[in-house]
């Protein structure tokens, strides 16, 4: 029988109206699944946490096999891809070597947008079969696109994340005990038969029922959106006493600032998750603050477009999840910018090889512009925000547009009047005119609240030039 994991309200108010939602991996969070995901753990388990540790010779030739079998199975099985792959002269087993994959030609949201859904599913298969699975994207550019997947799919989505918990967690990650999931998404199963429940909340609408709520069920992982962060640094020190392993974010940007500010209060690692719904995860923070990714799961390619300052530089990302059958997303561009640092070569302290994402800038679009067109990582200034912001006792939320005139920026705040802020505003400007290499003129103002985002995501920075 199935545990029902959101039934552990211990009477708490506030904590069982926000646990009542539906989530979408509910769809597929049943007892059978979960006991296929928990079979292929025991089984799977040390091998799977033996490959994230691969040097990176081991790791490009198991992605090569990978990468050769799905797109055949995409060529030969996806009229999309058929179409697509014979226009730049593809042909069954002409894929060789990596040098043979990087010659495909890329996909986004844009292709995506102008084909039918049915195009880009097996031909075998059609949108109301059995034992598949349906979710979408966020829609944070604007439109939300449909995914399908099989018990194969979930199920290495499933397990890539609880390798993720049991990196973490190490030997405290044992089957009884909790993680507690802040968010309108559950990328894995509520549980495997009990083992490792998962409790799911959509909202803090009680922070002190909250906390009280971590205390009884004592997770050793917290998974959450990062806005939530300032919500709970008055109760820092009940929920440093609770001895998390880690406490992990995602969905929104959060500055490395942030985050080790954080992770001083709670007395744990407060660590970033790099993920999408297309592909799962694609890189982990690791606690020297390097993003790791496993490429036996994603391959995750870099094109670099221009330095980032000091050893890092800026590129563009492209994911592959070649483990997927039913929509794998092959060469795919996010429209992510991320710094990235390291080597083929390169051994991190936490124990990984190869190249690493040292900051994950966001979407192009959220990137600020400079004369000529060229991008500032958007992190570098998220940073500077924070330093200035998070602590200040004037200011209770915030938000930094460029305008259409990329000289013209405002800075959008909740708090104390103006005439409080205006100094550190004004320094602001001074250090933004700096990282731009322009003039600029910063404008603070005050709202009531900050504007709803499409996707409903903290967003720091906003670009509309």
């Amino acid at each position: 029988m199935k545990l029902d994991t959101q039934s552990f309200t211990f009477n708490l108010d506030s904590i069982h109206k926000n646990s009542r939602m539906t989530v979408q991996e509910d769809c597929y969070d049943t007892f059978e699944v979960q006991q296929h995901i928990r079979q292929r753990w025991h089984k799977e388990k040390d091998e799977l946490l033996a490959r994230a540790y691969w040097a990176s010779e081991q790791k490009q030739n198991f992605a090569l096999q990978q990468l050769s079998s799905v797109v055949d199975y995409a060529f030969e099985n996806i009229p999309f891809y058929h179409e697509f792959y014979s226009s730049h002269g593809y042909e069954t087993g002409a894929l060789r070597s990596i040098a043979d994959f990087k010659r495909l030609p890329f996909l986004n949201k844009g292709i995506l947008r102008s084909i039918k859904i049915e195009d880009f599913m097996p031909r075998n298969v059609s949108k109301h079969s059995p034992g598949m699975f349906w979710s979408s994207t966020s829609g944070s550019s604007g439109v939300a696109l449909p995914i399908m997947s099989d018990l194969d799919s979930v199920s290495n989505n499933a397990l890539n994340y609880y390798r993720m918990f049991q990196q973490l967690g190490g030997g405290e990650f044992s089957p009884d005990r909790w993680i507690y999931n802040i968010h309108h998404i559950r990328s894995w199963t509520s549980s495997m038969c009990g083992d490792f429940p998962t409790f799911t909340l959509n909202d803090i609408a009680d922070p002190e029922e909250f906390v009280r709520h971590l205390e009884l069920l004592r997770p050793i992982i917290l998974n959450l959106l990062p806005s939530y962060l300032p919500v709970l640094e008055p109760y820092s020190t009940r929920i440093a006493a609770l001895g998390m392993k880690a406490i992990i974010t995602n969905s929104e940007a959060s500055s490395r600032h942030e985050r080790e500010y954080y992770s001083t209060l709670f007395k744990t690692h407060v660590l970033d998750e790099y993920s999408s719904e297309e592909v799962g995860i694609i890189a982990l923070e690791c606690p020297y603050r390097h993003y790791h990714p496993d490429l036996d799961q994603v391959y995750v390619e870099f094109e670099e477009i221009a330095p980032a300052g000091g050893e890092a530089s800026l590129a563009s990302v492209y994911c592959t999840d070649f483990l997927c059958r039913t929509m794998p997303f092959i060469r795919y561009d996010h429209g992510d910018i991320v710094s990235i640092g390291g080597h083929d070569n390169y051994q991190c302290k936490c124990g990984k090889h190869g190249r690493t994402i040292e900051r994950v800038e966001g979407r192009k679009d959220d990137c600020l512009k400079t004369l000529g067109g060229h991008y500032v990582p958007t992190a570098i200034v998220t940073n500077t925000l924070d330093s200035y912001f998070n602590a200040s006792p004037h200011v209770e939320s915030f938000r930094l547009i460029q305008r259409r005139d990329i000289s013209e920026f405002d800075f959008l705040y909740t708090g104390s009047s103006i005439d409080l802020v205006e100094i550190s505003v004004t320094t602001l400007a001074a250090e933004l005119k700096r990282l731009l290499k322009m003039d600029i003129n910063v404008k603070a103002v005050r709202v009531d609240s900050l504007p709803a985002t499409a996707s409903y995501k903290r967003k720091k920075i906003i670009c509309e030039a």
